[in-house]
């Protein structure tokens, strides 16, 4: 249940990474752009990080 959990954490994480890629270029906005790669990718990494310490 936990692996399917992080999993599905790990999925959300790229939802966020690109939607926010999306809508800051369609928007020209690179701070939305960056928020969305900061957060994207920092949920992305403690997901994975929980994931190999089983």
């Amino acid at each position: 249940m936990k692996y399917v959990l992080l999993r599905s954490i790990q999925v959300v994480s790229m939802v966020i990474l690109l939607s926010g890629l999306v809508w800051g270029i369609r928007e020209n906005n690179v701070i939305l752009e960056l928020n969305a790669l900061i957060i994207g990718s920092g949920i992305f990494y403690i997901a994975n990080m929980l994931l190999k310490k089983d």
